[in-house]
C-alpha cells in the first residue's frame, strides 16, 4: 500500500480505531475527507515526534 493513498488511510483507520473499510467508504466525502485530513495530521505529528526524539539522543551522544 502506498503511504498517503485512500487504502492506506482507511487501513489505518480500520486498524487504529476499529472502523470496518466498508463503513469508511460509505461516510459521505465530506466526512471521508475529514478522517482522512485526521489520520494524516497524526501521521505527521507522529513523525514529527520521532524525528525530536532522534535529535536529542543525537544530543544527548555528543
Amino acid at each position: 500500500m502506498k503511504a498517503g493513498g485512500e487504502a492506506f488511510l482507511v487501513h489505518l483507520i480500520f486498524q487504529r480505531h476499529h472502523i470496518p473499510p466498508d463503513e469508511t467508504y460509505n461516510k459521505d466525502e465530506g466526512t471521508k475527507r475529514f478522517m482522512y485530513a485526521s489520520m494524516m495530521l497524526q501521521l505527521e505529528e507522529e513523525a514529527k515526534a520521532r524525528r525530536e526524539e532522534r535529535q536529542a539522543a543525537r544530543r544527548m551522544k555528543s
